[in-house]
């Protein structure tokens, strides 16, 4: 056939071959269209680069494997760009092996007789330079499940002799996880097959091995007995039957995602062993070193591979919780491994209840505050009701900042950073001369119940009062500030919540506000039992024995009048801290209730102290009284005046 180059319009000319058989009887023509690309002077090609001669734009180019490889690589030009290479190039060993495979899966000779040798030719071939490649590996995954299907079918075993080139063999092909991504097929999951081939040959096996086989990527191990413990890499495994354990590193790299989280730590493969198990419910009980770097709230993820379609799936299987967060119980064979969820567990509408809450307490201490200062005069006649009311005024003022601090640092983002820091160290102040305060006004109450007859003088509490309800917690604030290298952000507070850090147990700036609140809380704690303790015991002068129902009421009243006061709904924050948002229900129960009481304190205080006590009710009732008949007086003046002037 002539081609013209002068004729334009020929950018591209079909030619038909047609083949022929002679010896066949029928249908012995077989035609095959060829296109031919015609790079005409004005084409867009891509030009020549190295070995790549020059190609017309949206086409391939073809190249045959050199360096004992066989197949064939290729590259396509596209908008006169070259693209990258996609090879199917197999080392010529492996190549070898496939061809005496497929004559073994043909009928020809018994796979038994050589299983040694070809073992061994796949893991020579597995350590060559070359061999980090996607056709090899795809081939040497091809080549194992080719051989395990020829086992099945010439009902042979595979036993321990050929587990040692199988299992390095296997794991050099982990060497280069990068190389497991199909040029071809962005969604292939090899690594799948890959899983699949390697159990079902150790499905296959008749194993008796008592020391583990073990190479840099894969370490095999088998449990002979029931009940018995499998090591591989940082995990156990501990089952009701007879098992098979694989532990692979690197595999997690090139496994599927699950929920687009992808797996840290060893793939287990459990089977069972020489088939005993006919059924795949089995109890599998597996221990992941991996559980360690769980941070705090985060649930982990036990999974297992479902094979049917290539995802991850949590099926069967049961997280030991934060008691026993390195467990993993599944009831059914398979892949597994643990992962850890990429956010922490969070409450619904927290936020909400917090600031909704600190709003409320804001009010209420503010109005504390006015009643205190309208009904100081009527109230505080003895030095017992000026030490209460003293401590219940600065509680009340420090709660207020504290809490005008915290929703002024609701959003952090919003703020400067130094604001943020500033923020921080407000708060830590109040909060701590709150319950500071708080212990004043419990060593007054204890005072008061041991030391009847002997009466704090006025000076000497206000001198202690104010020692100890601002200098402790400004000394508390200094000494942290100082220690975490001057109020660094992330060190001394955290940027994201302009508050202390948790860090751990005893562990983190936060500390310095637990450990001192909590101590004052044991105090007060021990105030409240002594004052119970006292409502329970009769004194000389009962006559007769008190009802038990007013024994009982006397109880719950102190309890509910006391604990706002005396901060004692702070001791669900020690819960807070200790238990996990994934120990469910609890620590949701314990969490919603510790955010309601201490955001609720500032009414609480408002209900118990101020409006609960009757002599505050009736010197206010005095006070708006009083106001209300000198405005009638005056009014009644005025009429009198009027009618005299009007006569």
């Amino acid at each position: 056939m002539t081609i013209y180059c002068s004729e334009k319009n020929n950018e591209t000319i079909y030619v038909a071959c047609t083949f022929t058989n002679n010896r066949a009887n029928f249908n012995n023509f077989t035609t095959k269209t060829v296109e031919i690309p015609i790079i005409l002077p004005d084409s867009k090609i891509c030009e020549k680069d190295g070995v790549w001669p020059i190609t017309k734009s949206g086409y391939e180019a073809f190249l045959y494997c050199g360096n004992s490889a066989v197949g064939w690589k290729k590259r396509e030009c596209k908008n006169q760009e070259w693209q990258k290479e996609i090879s199917t190039c197999v080392n010529e060993d492996l190549h070898g092996i496939k061809k005496d495979i497929e004559i073994l899966n043909k009928g020809i000779g018994l796979i038994k007789d050589d299983a040694g040798g070809l073992f061994n030719r796949i893991k020579q071939s597995t350590t060559m330079e070359t061999f980090n490649s996607f056709a090899n590996i795809n081939e040497s995954i091809v080549i194992f499940g080719t051989m395990n299907n020829v086992s099945i079918q010439q009902s042979n075993q595979w036993n321990d002799t050929v587990m040692s080139d199988f299992v390095s063999s296997i794991s050099n092909a982990l060497n280069d996880t990068n190389a497991w991504k199909n040029p071809l097929n962005e969604s292939d999951f090899l690594s799948v097959t890959y899983i699949k081939t390697i159990e079902g040959i150790i499905s296959n096996s008749n194993l008796t091995l008592d020391a583990p086989k073990t190479s840099k990527n894969v370490e095999l191990a088998v449990c002979n007995t029931r009940d018995a413990k499998c090591s591989t890499f940082d995990a156990n495994v501990t089952s009701d039957d007879r098992v098979v354990v694989t532990g692979f590193r690197q595999l997690n790299n090139i496994l599927p995602y699950y929920d687009g989280i992808q797996s840290k730590t060893t793939i287990l493969s459990v089977k069972t062993v020489n088939n005993i198990s006919k059924t795949n419910h089995i109890s599998v009980q597996m221990t992941f070193d991996y559980s360690k770097k769980r941070l705090r709230n985060h649930e982990l993820y036990c999974v297992f591979l479902n094979e049917m379609n290539n995802t991850w799936s949590s099926e069967g299987c049961k997280w030991g919780g934060a008691e026993r967060p390195d467990l993993c119980t599944c009831e059914h064979n398979s892949a597994f491994t643990i992962m850890m969820s990429k956010n922490p567990e969070t409450l619904p509408y927290m936020e909400e209840l917090t600031y909704a809450g600190l709003g409320i307490s804001i009010v209420s201490l503010v109005l504390c505050l006015i009643i205190e200062f309208l009904v100081w005069d009527t109230v505080v006649k003895s030095g017992i009701s000026n030490f209460r009311h003293v401590a219940l005024v600065n509680i009340s003022l420090c709660l207020l900042l504290a809490h005008c601090g915290f929703l002024a640092s609701s959003d952090p983002k919003k703020i400067p950073q130094n604001w943020c820091s500033i923020l921080t160290v407000t708060k830590h102040f109040f909060f701590l001369a709150v319950f500071f305060w708080m212990l004043c006004l419990s060593v007054v109450l204890l005072h008061q119940m041991i030391f009847v007859f002997d009466q704090l003088r006025k000076k000497v509490f206000l001198v202690l009062s104010i020692t100890v309800g601002y200098v402790c917690p400004l000394i508390c604030v200094a000494t942290t500030y100082i220690t975490f290298e001057n109020g660094k952000p992330d060190e001394y507070y955290s940027t994201e919540t302009c508050w202390l850090i948790y860090q751990g147990v005893l562990k983190g700036s936060l500390f310095s506000f637990v450990i001192p609140a909590l101590t004052i809380v044991i105090v007060n704690l021990f105030t409240l039992v002594v004052v119970i303790m006292r409502i329970l015991s009769p004194t000389v002068s009962d006559s007769k024995a008190r009802d038990q129902k007013d024994v009982a009421r006397g109880m719950i009243k102190t309890i509910v009048f006391l604990s706002p006061v005396l901060g004692i709904t702070w001791v669900l924050g020690i819960l807070v801290l200790y238990l996990d948002l994934t120990q469910k229900p609890y620590a949701q129960i314990v969490n919603y209730a510790f955010t309601l009481f201490n955001s609720l304190q500032g009414f609480l205080i408002l209900l118990t102290t101020c409006l609960g006590e009757k002599k505050v009710r009736d010197a206010l009732l005095k006070r708006f009284q009083s106001k209300k008949s000198v405005h009638s007086k005056s009014q009644s003046s005025t009429k009198e005046t009027s009618s005299a002037m009007t006569k």
